[in-house]
C-alpha cells in the first residue's frame, strides 16, 4: 500500500519589526496575517496539484491549528482535521520565548549553531520531550500514517519537522543539508509499502503545486 505525508509547517508568528524568539511548546502564539496567508497559499498549491487528501492533522498549538483551518477551507472544505499532541512542538526549557542573541549569551554561539544546522541538543538546557520518547512519537505517527494509506496533510513545528527528517534521512536523500523547515514550507514523503522516502524537502508552495501525486514513479 501507497502513502503520502505532506508535512507542513505553520506559518509566520512575528510580524516585520517585532522580535523574533524561539518558539516552543510555551510559546502558544497566533499567526500574523502573512502566516495566514501563507497557510492559504499551500492550500491553493494542493488545489493546483490536485491530490485527494484522506486526512489532516495538526498538533494543539494554535499556530498549528489556525494552519489547518485556512488550509482546509481553501484544499478541503468538506474534511474536518484531528488533533494529535504528538505534533505539538518541543518545550526548549531555558530557550524557550529567547532571541538567539540571547541564547548565544546563555549557551554559546556554538551550542544554537549545532542546534539549529544539525538537531544537536544543548549540554545543560532540556529539552522535551527526551530524544528517545520524541523519536519513538515520530515512528509511531509514521507507521500510522503508513497503515492508514492515502495522502495526510500533518501540519506541526520546526522541532518535531527535524525528527521527521532525521528518521526518514531528508537530508541525505533530498540534497539539503539540514532538516529544518522555513515557517509556510512543505515536505512531502512516499510510503511505499516498505519504507518511506523523500519526495521533496522544505519547498514553498509553488514547487509543492507542480508534484505529480498521481505519479510518484520517479522516486
Amino acid at each position: 500500500m501507497k502513502s503520502v505525508v505532506i508535512l507542513c509547517r505553520h506559518g509566520n508568528t512575528f510580524a516585520k519589526g517585532e522580535k523574533v524568539v524561539m518558539v516552543g511548546a510555551n510559546e502558544d502564539l497566533a499567526l500574523t496575517e502573512e502566516g495566514i496567508a501563507q497557510a492559504r497559499a499551500v492550500g491553493a498549491a494542493l488545489v493546483e496539484a490536485g491530490p485527494v487528501i484522506t486526512r489532516i492533522i495538526a498538533g494543539p498549538l494554535k499556530r498549528t491549528r489556525v494552519f489547518a483551518e485556512e488550509l482546509i477551507k481553501i484544499a478541503a472544505p468538506a474534511l474536518s482535521y484531528l488533533v494529535d499532541d504528538r505534533l505539538k512542538e518541543l518545550d526548549y526549557g531555558a530557550w524557550g520565548g529567547l532571541s538567539n542573541d540571547e541564547i548565544s549569551a546563555l549557551s554559546g554561539t556554538e551550542a544554537l549553531r549545532r542546534w539549529q544546522q544539525d538537531g544537536e541538543r544543548p549540554q545543560g538546557v532540556t529539552f522535551m520531550p527526551a530524544a528517545s520518547e520524541l523519536e519513538q512519537q515520530t515512528r509511531d505517527l509514521l507507521n500510522e500514517l503508513a497503515a492508514g494509506g492515502g495522502l495526510s496533510v500533518v501540519v506541526t513545528s520546526n522541532g518535531r519537522l527535524r525528527e521527521f527528517g532525521r528518521i526518514v534521512g531528508a537530508v541525505n536523500k533530498s540534497g539539503q543539508d539540514s532538516c529544518k523547515v522555513n515557517t509556510g514550507a512543505s515536505c512531502v514523503l512516499l510510503f511505499n509499502g516498505n519504507s518511506w522516502s523523500t519526495v521533496c524537502w522544505n519547498v514553498g508552495p509553488p514547487l509543492l503545486a507542480a508534484i505529480s501525486f498521481t505519479d510518484l514513479s520517479f522516486i
